[in-house]
């Protein structure tokens, strides 16, 4: 998924509504988003979405 498919279904939601990831059978708050730059050519950037470490 791209950053522009992630807006487009996001804007499509309640904007109050709180951003969960799920993983191992359990929901995790986003609590950061990252931009990592690509180091290699042709390869695109990446967006690093992490959770809450304390739930």
């Amino acid at each position: 998924m791209t950053v522009a498919q992630l807006i487009e279904k996001l804007q499509q939601m309640p904007s109050e509504a709180v951003v969960l990831l799920e993983g191992d059978g359990a929901f995790a708050r986003i609590a950061g988003v990252n931009l990592e730059k690509s180091v290699t050519a042709g390869l695109p950037d990446e967006v690093i979405l992490s959770t809450d470490a304390e739930e």
